[in-house]
């Protein structure tokens, strides 16, 4: 394949699976999918960081051999998204007093900014800053640039996780022998591409139901003002089933089959009884009842992280559901009736135009929705053409081969017969034919006598 258009490659590091997709944006909006790879990840990944350095190298070399193979190109640099259990937002304030009023310069706002990025949280890094507001004097704006003041009070919204999380993924990366082209905050980019402008300036919550965590980031006012990761997810609803001695993959299909996020249903009319592994029956009153309740308490500490941000009675567009986890029957009515929102959406896919060479990788179940973001923030061209090796041929060796002698009796049609006797003459001394030679000279000396 030649590098006709920039081929993005990004990488998510998700609780279940290890996901890989190469891609290129075209002209018109739209995003053409090359390639999407997955390995499974739960040997490795817990609450979507990376515990086991070695089987993370291993998977993810893996997944970009497979693409390599399928682009037919050598892949060099990837985008990676950071997520997990450790993210989450602080606020900030750094104030400046002035001796007299002073209008206030881009220097010193930027100024405000670096030393805001120099703030210290034990054990975490700033990965992102979402400058929020400045106060200046009464006032307050999002431009303080040009106003007259002698104090200002800028705030800012730090996005922290544990250190070891982006240096985790650098060693894995790099193990693989690539190129780290940019590294973006998972929830930021998934909501960058799935929230429109009037949802973000509107105000909403974007939840993110995963595998191992749920993820809140909630906007108001086209700015991030909130964001968590909260240590549940579908895994833990699905180790719930298995507490009744069901395997987990059985568990996994009971869930998505019969389970429920909400039900108002009767004991009577959930009195059948469900076939699982070994002959063995569980009811499926007492499954549904698992599930709701281990969704109430997920939708409980959504529904707490919302209040958190300060902005509960003013998201008018209400929320935003995503994520391969989101998929339970009846979650939208679970969270009408436990975060009372206003409106509710659910995002299955991306919402730019994907033209897919193979359409069966894309599933519309939300679970690719950070992947596809991720890749749709890429910037830069990820692959080069493989280079190929040719071998040293050997000189071909040309083998003397001995000519065999004519036979003795042999006389080609072309010789003369004095070549022929010439030829034969050194083989055959001391024969008939040096008997007639000396005959011949006796003659001769005979006829000079005479």
């Amino acid at each position: 394949m030649a590098v006709e258009k920039e081929i993005i490659v990004a990488v998510e590091f998700g609780s279940s699976k290890i996901r890989g997709v190469a891609g290129c944006k075209n002209i018109d909006g739209s995003v053409q999918v090359l390639d999407i790879e997955q390995v499974d990840a739960r040997h490795c990944i817990r609450k979507g960081v990376v515990y086991n350095i070695d089987k993370t190298v291993m998977c993810l070399k893996h997944i970009v051999d497979k693409m390599e193979n399928a682009l037919d190109m050598r892949v060099r640099k990837v985008f990676v998204g950071i997520g997990g259990q450790s993210l989450r937002a602080k606020k900030n304030t750094v104030s400046r007093q002035f001796a007299t009023k002073t209008v206030v310069s881009q220097e010193l706002v930027d100024s405000l900014l670096k030393t805001n990025r120099n703030t210290v949280y034990a054990g975490y890094e700033i990965l992102e800053v979402v400058p929020q507001e400045y106060h200046v004097g009464l006032d307050t704006t999002v431009d303080p640039v040009g106003v007259l003041s002698s104090q200002i009070d800028g705030t800012y919204l730090n996005i922290i996780a544990k250190t070891e999380i982006k240096e985790y993924i650098l060693k894995c990366v790099e193990a693989v022998g690539l190129d780290v082209a940019g590294m973006f905050v998972a929830p930021m980019a998934l909501a960058g591409c799935v929230l429109t402008d009037t949802e973000k300036r509107s105000g909403c919550a974007l939840v993110d139901f995963g595998y191992g965590t749920t993820t809140v980031a909630v906007y108001k006012g086209n700015l991030l003002r909130h964001l968590a990761v909260i240590p549940l997810g579908g895994n833990n609803i699905t180790q719930d089933l298995c507490s009744l001695q069901i395997d987990e993959d059985e568990a996994e299909g009971l869930k998505m089959k019969y389970g429920s996020a909400y039900s108002d249903l009767s004991s009577e009319e959930l009195a059948k009884n469900l076939l699982v592994n070994n002959g063995r029956t569980i009811e499926e009153r007492l499954l549904v009842d698992i599930v709701e309740a281990r969704e109430e308490e997920i939708l409980s500490n959504v529904a707490a992280q919302i209040r958190n941000s300060g902005y509960q009675d003013k998201l008018l567009a209400g929320i935003v559901i995503s994520g391969a986890a989101s998929n339970v029957k009846n979650l939208d009515k679970a969270a009408s009736v436990r975060l009372h929102p206003d409106k509710t959406r659910f995002a299955r896919i991306v919402p730019f135009a994907l033209q897919a060479v193979h359409a069966e990788q894309v599933v519309k179940d939300g679970s690719l929705n950070t992947l596809l973001a991720l890749m749709n923030e890429g910037n830069q061209n990820c692959v080069e053409p493989k280079v190929v090796v040719k071998e040293e041929v050997p000189e071909e060796v040309v083998e003397e081969k001995e000519i065999p002698q004519t036979a003795p009796n042999f006389v080609p049609v072309e010789e003369t017969h004095k070549e022929v006797y010439e030829r034969e003459e050194p083989k055959n001394k001391g024969g008939i034919w040096k008997k007639f030679k000396e005959k011949l000279v006796d003659l001769t000396k005979t006829v000079t006598e005479e």
